[in-house]
């Protein structure tokens, strides 16, 4: 007398029900409507720091190549096509569409409505910029002291 059990003593089939499986599909799209918007917040905050990050790195490069030639160097900044260079140094570079700009410069610095430019001095010195990064929910600032040349970044929420 066997029972009712199988060839190898099994009373049921190992594997999931089809209750089971809708209810752990449910629980992912929970896990998952809850995860989305986060990530899309935190891709947001990306932009905005990567691009401050490679402004600050450039207009470093332009710092060093003015101190290594001995001669004065311009980052130019063209907000009208949302891109900036400077020659010999730094190729073209465009700004993300979600991150606005807004620069300070001195007057004498101004090419225009949209566009400025930071001039480096072989001294180390430069004529001084204020660059603010934003996507409406996050900000950075890149900063050129005109003193010292040094160019800081400084996060905001």
């Amino acid at each position: 007398m066997n029972g009712g059990r199988g060839p190898r003593g099994a009373t049921r089939d190992l594997g999931f029900t089809l209750i089971e499986l809708i209810v752990m599909l449910g629980i992912l799209a929970l896990g998952l409507a809850i995860v989305a918007p986060s990530l899309y917040r935190a891709r947001l905050g990306i932009a905005v720091k990567s691009a401050a990050y490679e402004l600050a790195a450039n207009l470093r490069s332009a710092r060093a190549a003015a101190q290594a030639a001995n001669a004065e160097r311009v980052l130019t900044m063209d907000l009208a096509r949302r891109q900036y260079w400077a020659e010999g140094v730094v190729a073209p570079r465009q700004l993300p569409h979600t991150v606005a700009v807004d620069l300070t410069v001195p007057e004498s610095e101004r090419l225009g409505a949209s566009a400025a430019r930071v001039r480096f001095f072989p001294d180390a010195s430069a004529s001084g910029a204020g660059f603010v990064l934003t996507d409406g929910r996050s900000s950075a600032s890149v900063s050129v002291d005109w003193l010292s040349g040094d160019v800081r970044i400084q996060m905001g929420p």
